[in-house]
């Protein structure tokens, strides 16, 4: 099982130890640490050396556009090393703030030109902003490679992205009572179009609800998902991790 997303980085995992252990006593077999603006970026990839199967991304997130400086970034592509798998999360999000679109949508095309430059693949957040995603990903194609991380949006645009070739990503958030629309997307979207993650310590699956969200309950979440598409755990678990290994081109 692979954790394709989260922020061991954060600081809310002082147990960092404890937490990786977990994960991999359970059957894991990777974990994907993402950043969200420099400083975490460059927190993951300390990790990814510190721990086997540990890999990283770097990337700066809509909520710190402002602080975006594209030189920054392209000094940790420079020296990256070979556990780098993504550029990200990258994207929009107008939940909290529409005042700063401009600099939101200039820096996710920033960084999609670098991944395309350095020839990898996106992690993109998208938060009440799915037409102008879907508009600049149409225009500046990710030639490498997509994943909208943490998907909450519809069936119909589950499908819009999957016919462009982009990979659909499940959190805990799929395993809620309200999340119907999310389910029916589960249930729903072909086999080789997505994969799981958990965005820990954020957004815990059910029976966790409310506690810290870690690595291990990435369980959880697939065979939640498991079940309402009528499957064995285990053969969706195989074919989801054959889809993010070819994604991220893990050898993990």
């Amino acid at each position: 099982m692979i954790d394709t997303h989260c922020h061991l980085n954060d600081s809310q995992f002082d147990d960092i130890d404890n937490v990786i252990n977990d994960f991999f006593s359970m059957g894991g077999d990777a974990i994907i640490c993402v950043g969200a603006d420099i400083a975490s970026s460059q927190r993951a990839c300390e990790i990814s050396q510190q721990y086997d199967n540990i890999y990283y991304t770097v990337g700066v997130h809509p909520e710190d556009c402002e602080n975006y400086d594209e030189s920054e970034l392209d000094d940790l592509l420079k020296s990256k090393t070979d556990r780098l798998v993504a550029i990200g999360e990258i994207g929009l999000d107008y939940h909290f703030t529409k005042e700063n679109k401009d600099t939101q949508k200039q820096a996710f095309i920033s960084q999609i030109k670098l991944a395309n430059k350095y020839r990898l693949p996106i992690v993109i957040h998208c938060r009440d902003a799915f037409g102008d995603t879907l508009d600049i990903l149409h225009q500046y194609m990710p030639l490498y490679g997509a994943v909208f991380h943490c998907y909450s949006g519809s069936l119909e645009f589950a499908e819009s992205l999957i016919k462009m070739g982009i990979k659909i990503s499940f959190t805990g958030s799929v395993t809620f009572k309200n999340a119907n629309n999310l389910k029916e997307v589960a249930k729903t979207i072909p086999l080789d179009a997505f994969f799981f993650e958990t965005d820990a310590p954020y957004l815990a699956p059910e029976p966790h609800r409310g506690r810290r969200n870690e690595p291990k309950y990435v369980f959880d979440t697939a065979k939640y998902v498991a079940n309402l598409r009528e499957m064995d755990d285990n053969e969706l678990i195989m074919l989801t991790d054959r889809n993010a290994r070819a994604f991220f081109h893990l050898n993990a």
